[in-house]
């Protein structure tokens, strides 16, 4: 007599190996959806450096005037990132945080009165993709730090689930009061 499987044997080897095979394939859409965000991630971050770069450097500029930096104010406004809620129940964003993120940014280079510096942010469409950027800038009046926090996402509806980027710029200009 041969010794052989038997169909139960046989049933639950197959069995072993399907749930092998599907724990394998949902991983392929877990390791897709990380991919794409990492992407995204990266994407924001090197938005948030071509934003912020420029701005720190003129906010830091050692010709900057006291009297000068000490009128750049909060922008795009007192509420800070309260500005890119439409709808405060919801929490719906706005159409377009672009536009305010250009505002914030051309507000507080406009402020300082250099030249040289760009008077928009200096990154194009065809290099940020899709992605909506958002920029709030805090100053108090009498203090020398600046403080800079930024987002960028894919989908505007998302953006308070973006990572944020934060720096501080501090005056190394001129007391000229």
């Amino acid at each position: 007599m041969k010794k052989a499987f038997t169909l139960i044997e046989v049933n639950l080897a197959i069995m072993v190996m399907a749930v092998g095979v599907m724990g394998i394939i949902s991983l392929y859409a877990f390791g897709y959806r990380e991919e794409r965000q990492s992407r995204e991630d990266v994407a924001s971050a090197s938005y948030a450096d071509a934003v912020m770069g420029p701005l720190v450097t003129a906010l830091t500029a050692t010709n900057v005037k006291w009297s000068a930096f000490r009128q750049i104010s909060d922008a795009p406004g007192e509420n800070g990132w309260g500005h890119y809620i439409q709808n405060m129940n919801t929490g719906k964003v706005v159409s377009n945080p672009e536009s305010l993120a250009q505002a914030a940014y051309a507000k507080t280079i406009g402020s300082l009165s250099l030249s040289g510096f760009p008077t928009a942010i200096p990154v194009t469409k065809s290099k940020a993709g899709n992605l909506q950027p958002a920029l709030v800038i805090m100053h108090d009046q009498d203090s020398a730090v600046v403080k800079i926090s930024f987002r960028a996402v894919d989908k505007e509806n998302l953006l308070f689930s973006a990572p944020l980027y934060y720096t501080e710029a501090r005056f190394q200009g001129v007391m000229d009061e």
